[in-house]
């Protein structure tokens, strides 16, 4: 049996993929591909995800894509501790935080981190490749809807009221998490789930993006928070760097 599991060290989708491999025990390979050079929309990768994002699965040369079905692939494919409850109200309420954290989380705080953490790269790409040989890479985007939205944000970048909206729809979310966890010990009930593997790098790439106190205020989230990284698979999935930084 072989695993394979193409990711980038530092994306949020990756490292859900990361911690549920971990999670379950499961040995796998790595593939890492480098977004900062666009590999993800080279045509082999795009063989393999047709959306050219990370991760994407290779198990047995059986291909999965979209982090949510990877992690649940994962869970439902291989042994180790189920992590999804038993409990039809708990899992229930599992699938509604996947649901959140890739239609409210996920892209909230891409618009987020836009401004605050990939904006330079772009002038940084316009001096290596040239202005229209970058607009040409961005055009190798092959999901239309993701091309048009990278054009426009290459050329405008986000204004602060759509930024400003999006922190609010976040912290939004972290309330209701503070909440669920003050009544019960995981966020979806009394069992570890993939809905925590799910939201937790969302969590932390707001911290990240300076809004540490918007998360310190919350006391529920903050000890989930501590007991999230106190697990070994999520130090683990954490502690993959990028390869480029070996000097090795």
């Amino acid at each position: 049996m072989t695993v394979t599991l193409y990711h980038y060290w530092g994306s949020t989708c990756s490292r859900k993929a990361r911690m549920t491999l971990n999670e379950k025990g499961v040995q796998w390979e790595s593939r890492h591909v480098d977004l900062h050079v666009f590999e993800n929309w080279e045509p082999w990768y795009v063989d393999i995800h047709p959306n050219g994002v990370v991760p994407a699965l290779d198990h047995d040369g059986r291909i999965v894509y979209e982090s949510n079905a990877i992690m649940e692939y994962i869970d439902d494919t291989f042994g180790g501790p189920s992590l999804r409850p038993s409990d039809t109200w708990e899992r229930a309420h599992m699938r509604i935080w996947l649901d959140k954290s890739e239609h409210i989380l996920h892209k909230n705080m891409h618009l987020i981190s836009h401004n605050r953490a990939h904006a330079h790269r772009w002038g940084e790409y316009e001096k290596i490749y040239g202005r229209d040989k970058l607009l040409e890479r961005v055009h190798s985007q092959p999901d239309i809807q993701r091309r048009k939205d990278e054009i426009h944000h290459a050329e405008h970048g986000i204004d602060e009221e759509t930024i400003e909206f999006s922190i609010g729809r976040i912290d939004e979310q972290l309330n209701l998490m503070d909440r669920a966890l003050g009544e019960h010990q995981w966020l979806s009930g009394t069992t570890f789930s993939l809905s925590d593997i799910a939201v937790l790098p969302f969590v932390e790439r707001f911290k990240v993006n300076g809004m540490d106190d918007a998360v310190a205020s919350k006391k529920n989230l903050t000890n989930w928070y501590e007991k999230m990284f106190a697990r070994p698979a999520v130090e683990r999935a954490y502690a993959f760097t990028n390869p480029a930084d070996d000097t090795c």
